[in-house]
């Protein structure tokens, strides 16, 4: 589907019009309580729904992978997830938009499904990540009801999903890391019966105190990239470099209205 900057997506009249984000639409919640109850409004009417964390690595990764952006401009809603994101937005639109980070929606969502016994299903991470994320979020909501899981080491994808369907999971989360996750909820979506479906990237980690979040201060700001660079520079850096390229093109679209780069199809 291809975005202008007026154009909405096809869904529920209570998701606020997207707002095209270098190619890519992105929906400007005002709050994460306004993007769950447009999640609880989902579940309530029984529909389906895919819902994708945008940030800027992942939008310099889908101008040089056309089944990465095709994936992204078909899913039913694309969060603010980066600050970059935002940034980028205030350049375009002359309105930033409030963050709403995947991992954060992610634990909201699963204090609201406790609340609302809603059943959940954790797909991804490896067997003992997976096994103590279920533990200790079981702790941290006891009202939860994980109905089903499945670590990312497997063949067969048709048995998983046989196996979420037969848990009538209301939520899916997909830890496998993007965009694998995101490749993998796009071309099952329509054979998984959950009505929500979303990747969580390393939400599994956290959860299992497997990974460290960056603290809060960097939390608050939106620089969680910093943290996570000064923390693992070899292993971040060639992620965060492409951040100088993501800037450039961005201004350049302002200024002088740059296209996509080649081979990916032009937005507006």
């Amino acid at each position: 589907m291809t975005v202008t900057n007026t154009q909405t997506l096809q869904g529920p009249a209570h998701i606020p019009t997207p707002l095209n984000i270098m190619g890519i639409p992105v929906v400007p919640f005002e709050s994460y309580d306004q993007a769950l109850e447009c999640i609880e409004g989902i579940i309530e009417s029984d529909r389906k729904s895919f819902w994708v964390a945008i940030n800027p690595i992942k939008i310099h990764h889908a101008w040089h992978r056309p089944e990465l952006l095709n994936v992204l401009r078909q899913t039913d809603v694309s969060i603010c997830d980066g600050v970059g994101v935002s940034v980028a937005s205030k350049i375009l639109h002359g309105q930033s938009i409030k963050r709403c980070t995947g991992c954060d929606l992610f634990f909201r969502l699963l204090f609201l499904a406790s609340r609302k016994r809603w059943r959940v299903y954790l797909l991804g991470g490896s067997a003992q990540s997976n096994a103590t994320a279920r533990s200790e979020l079981q702790k941290m909501y006891p009202d939860l009801r994980i109905v089903g899981w499945q670590d990312g080491y497997f063949e067969d994808s048709r048995t998983v999903i046989d196996h979420i369907n037969s848990s009538r999971a209301d939520l899916l989360f997909v830890a496998m890391g993007s965009p694998k996750q995101e490749y993998w909820i796009w071309r099952h979506r329509q054979a998984i019966d959950a009505n929500f479906c979303m990747g969580v990237g390393g939400s599994f980690d956290i959860a299992s105190s497997r990974l460290r979040r960056a603290p809060k201060v960097f939390r608050m700001t939106g620089t969680e990239f910093l943290f996570r660079l000064i923390m693992e520079p070899r292993k971040r850096w060639s992620n965060q470099k492409v951040l100088f390229s993501y800037f450039f093109r961005v201004i350049g679209k302002k200024l002088f209205g740059f296209a996509m780069p080649a081979g990916v199809a032009k937005t507006e």
